[in-house]
């Protein structure tokens, strides 16, 4: 297998955290964090041991949380707000970060491309709960050579009442890998033409 690509961070804030299962969320306030530089997932597992007649018995890892870091072209000022919580005053365009801000709890979808046997696939990435932290800045003069600046974003990752933390699918179809991702965060299916022209569920 060969990993070549990574595309299209989309972010939506939770609507509901239902007992035994997935949350929901405002598809409506997705955001599409940047073009995707880079994804770098980092998982902390709870380990514990048990010893007996003086060797290794049992061991157990089991998933703690885990720290996404993401790497974008960009991350315009209506997406910071989306991710950080920060407010935005809507006539003079200034954003303000505060101490009181809260990151709101949210998931998290992008896809990988990769080559399998010479097969190109398409892989989707969804993280059910996650949470954006407030990082470091940093900007550089301009000089003899011209190097990109891109926008770090960094998220916890938790498990959801269901117990996921990460569901991936694969595809050989760029654009259903894409409608998997939407689906993921709430985008209602498109409705079902029946033979005939009628839209089901309509009169």
């Amino acid at each position: 297998m060969a990993q070549f690509g990574a595309k299209r961070p989309r972010f939506a804030p939770v609507a509901t955290t239902p007992e035994g299962a997935l949350p929901t969320y405002n598809y409506e306030k997705a955001v599409t964090i940047g073009k995707l530089v880079k994804a770098d997932l980092t998982v902390t597992n709870a380990s514990g041991e048990l010893y007996g007649d003086d060797a290794l018995a049992e061991k157990v890892d089991m998933f703690a949380s885990g720290a996404l870091a993401l790497e974008t072209d960009d991350k315009t000022n209506e997406v910071h707000v989306a991710l950080h919580g920060a407010t935005k005053n809507e006539e003079t365009s200034e954003v303000t970060d505060s101490d009181g801000d809260v990151a709101p709890r949210g998931g998290i979808t992008y896809y990988k491309v990769i080559i399998r046997s010479g097969v190109r696939y398409f892989k989707g990435v969804f993280h059910p709960l996650v949470n954006a932290i407030l990082g470091n800045d940093s900007a550089a003069t301009k000089g003899s050579s011209i190097t990109f600046g891109t926008s770090s974003t960094s998220f916890t990752v938790f498990r959801c009442n269901s117990g996921a933390w990460r569901l991936t699918k694969e595809f050989t179809d760029e654009a259903a890998c894409i409608a998997w991702c939407d689906e993921k965060l709430g985008k209602p299916a498109p409705p079902t033409v029946e033979p005939g022209g009628d839209t089901e569920g309509t009169e």
